[in-house]
């Protein structure tokens, strides 16, 4: 599962659909499949397709998932494959039966898509791991056959020693000053482990063999590993023992760096997210053990991308550092940075799940609103300011609680339902806190669908694009347009446009959704020809993710060049809180769109940084007053910000343009005080292509005649 390679995973499910479904899931993820409609094509195919892992239903005709899986497992080639079996059975003795004949992981239906997915890769790095751990467990034995690099004999009767050369070498000592008795070892093993090997050698005294690991301490302070093993002579009449020690420093100091790669995170030193799993299986099966509850929190750091984007990632690290190293005093957690001695995983309490995502397990809690109270107190650690050389940053977080058994009973859906709270949380503006809930499972699970749907939407040109017009009073007429997308979406109808905008930049789509918008836009414009004025343009929004997109500036001048549309036709739109963002970044870019005659207007400007400065430095034309403003007209401070931004845009020879506006008074107001470029549901909402041409055609006549449209 190395190089190039792509993962192929074999399909075993006795319903097409589900086949089908599973298929088109991981071909998303970029993998492989082939598909089994029962049990014996199963095992027909495993020898032929060499799989790197298994997706195996349970209840199949011919030849049942327990007996494959069985079956595989049985041959060589097939015991470190990862099998995950999917089954509609959800009762403990099937679960217990999966893992019995050998299952990896179990999941029940129906499926979640989403889930499988990352439950996969994760089942596939653990495969990884084991792979690397059998073949270091082989290489080990190997050495431990050819090399027996010290020996002793212990006539018990007489308590008397012989051991070899070798043996004295492992302890960095000469034999005078090492101790004739067998006893005299335990003044060079490593003191925490003294009372493992005497009570070793005692059983030993009695007959009883052994085999132990433990540490020496040399006589410069080093500490070594070694490997014991001892075992009675047969025949003689006294007691006589033999033992072999082997240095095995090396192989320990392997295995616990493959321990780390597997189980830790290298910048903050936290538990991992496989890990975390870990742990979350052992509470969820000691709280189904003493009928006690657990809560699972997921924590992810706001717009964390900025960090990185305006300090650099090394700073990045650093305050991602430094949250982790809070977060677990607040816990008060001990988690060790290894096991000791190579040992089972310890107990956690904080691990980092992803890049600005943190887990944390509370074992034990008591009543909700005290697992809630300890989210807020995880919040308040975040936000304390956190120093970086040259530079103090405030940061805002959001938490996601599930609560066990309330809200799952197994280790995966109980963080899948943390993080589907947490969902809720960042797409709220308002909740910091969020308690999962059935609501929200339904929410995501419409969620996932969506996002499904807006990509096939986005592939098929489902998506329409309309135009809002902005009036220029001084003619009066239309002097440009802003193109807004529109989904009607066959099952479900309109859907609203915050709730697809939002999904698409969550997910990445938003890059190719706002390409298939300034295609569309660039085709309508060379439909209308002649019949838009010659200083007509066409506005287009840009996110933040296209306006940080390295191929934003070669996209455009694709597909205008394609399109033989004259730049001079487009207008961007950007808020303040993107431009800010990098604002280096944004001064090239935008000097780039005004070379290519791409004029730039800021959207929603006065909601953000609105600084003088930064408006100088960037290739700004055009200031749009948010509608925010323009609905407190009524009131003096919001009127204060509106003339503000007049005066602002004024002395900058910039035009303004002043958005919901939706009343006569309000224009009225906006006229004058010098704003003439008005957009709002008083003179139009948005409209086709085909009926905007009608508008055009007609000139200001076909506008509503309001006393608003006479000229100044």
């Amino acid at each position: 599962m190395t190089g190039t390679r792509k993962i192929h995973v074999l399909i075993v499910d006795d319903d097409p659909l589900t086949r089908l479904m599973a298929s088109e899931a991981l071909r998303e993820s970029g993998y492989t499949s082939v598909e089994a409609e029962d049990g014996l094509r199963a095992l027909a195919l495993f020898d032929s397709e060499r799989p790197d892992l298994v997706l195996l239903d349970v209840m199949m005709p011919r030849l049942g998932g327990f007996d494959v899986c069985q079956h595989l497992r049985a041959r060589p080639e097939g015991q470190l494959v990862p099998i995950i079996m999917l089954t509609g059975l959800d009762d403990g003795e099937s679960v217990e039966r999966a893992f019995q004949v050998g299952a990896t992981d179990f999941i029940s239906k129906p499926i979640n898509w989403t889930l499988l997915r990352f439950r996969i890769r994760y089942v596939l790095r653990s495969a990884q791991v084991m792979q690397e751990l059998v073949r270091n467990k082989e290489s080990l034995s190997s050495a431990q056959r050819i090399a027996r690099l010290g020996s002793w004999e212990w006539f018990v009767t007489e308590d008397r020693v012989q051991r070899s050369a070798q043996y004295y070498r492992l302890f960095g000592q000469q034999p005078e000053s090492f101790g004739e008795r067998m006893e005299a070892v335990l003044d060079h093993v490593y003191k925490p482990d003294r009372p493992m090997v005497q009570a070793a050698l005692k059983g030993a005294a009695k007959g009883l063999g052994y085999q132990l690991t433990y540490r020496v301490v040399w006589p410069d302070g080093s500490v070594r590993t070694v490997l014991e093993t001892a075992e009675p002579a047969e025949g003689g009449v006294d007691l006589l023992l033999e033992g072999s020690v082997q240095d095995i420093t090396e192989q320990v100091d392997t295995q616990r760096r493959i321990r780390q790669l597997a189980y830790f995170d290298p910048l903050t030193g936290l538990p991992n997210r496989e890990f975390f799993r870990e742990s979350l299986l052992s509470a969820v099966a000691r709280c189904l053990r003493n009928d006690s509850r657990c809560a699972v929190m997921v924590l992810d750091i706001d717009r964390f991308a900025r960090i990185n984007d305006s300090l650099g990632p090394e700073r990045g690290d650093q305050v991602l550092q430094v949250i982790g190293h809070r977060l677990r005093e607040s816990m008060g957690d001990r988690t060790p940075a290894e096991p000791a001695g190579g040992g089972g995983l310890p107990r956690l309490k904080v691990a980092r799940l992803a890049a600005d995502e943190f887990g944390v397990l509370v074992s034990d809690v008591g009543p909700v609103d005290e697992v809630i109270e300890v989210a807020y107190r995880l919040l308040d650690v975040v936000r304390a300011p956190i120093r970086v050389p040259g530079q103090e940053i405030t940061l805002a977080a959001r938490v996601g609680v599930a609560m066990m058994p309330e809200h799952a009973t197994e280790a995966d859906a109980l963080l899948k339902a943390a993080e589907t709270a947490l969902n809720r949380a960042k797409r709220s503006t308002g909740e910091q806190v969020a308690l999962f809930s059935e609501e929200m499972k339904v929410a995501a699970f419409l969620r996932f669908t969506l996002e499904g749907d807006l990509r096939r939407a986005i592939g098929e040109e489902e998506l329409q694009v309309v135009y809002q017009p902005i009036v220029d009073l001084n003619g009066p007429r239309i002097a440009k347009v802003e193109a807004l997308v529109r989904w009607a979406h066959l099952a479900r109808g309109t859907v609203p446009p915050p709730e697809f905008i939002s999904l698409a930049e969550e997910t990445g789509m938003i890059v190719p959704l706002t390409r298939a918008v300034i295609e569309q836009v660039c085709s309508d414009i060379v439909h209308m020809g002649d019949a838009l004025p010659p200083d007509f343009r066409v506005s287009v929004n840009l996110s933040g993710v296209n306006f940080m997109d390295p191929q934003l500036i070669p996209t455009i001048r694709a597909v205008l060049g394609a399109a033989q549309v004259p730049p001079s036709r487009i207008e961007f739109e950007l808020t303040e809180t993107v431009l800010m963002r990098d604002l280096d970044y944004a001064t090239t870019t935008l000097a780039q769109l005004r070379e290519m005659d791409i004029r730039v207007a800021v959207d929603d400007f006065g909601t953000g940084y609105s600084s003088l400065a930064y408006l100088r430095r960037l290739a700004v034309n055009t200031l749009k007053i948010d509608r925010s403003f323009i609905g407190e007209l009524h009131d003096s401070q919001g009127l204060a910000i509106v003339e503000a931004v007049i005066g602002l845009a004024r002395s900058l020879g910039m035009d303004v343009v002043a958005e919901g506006v939706e009343t006569p008074a309000q224009l009225e107001v906006l006229r004058e005080r010098g704003c003439h470029l008005i957009q709002g549901y008083l003179f139009a909402r948005p409209m086709s292509r085909q009926a905007l041409l009608q508008l055009l055609a007609g000139g200001a006549a076909v506008l509503p005649q309001r006393a608003a449209l006479r000229p100044d």
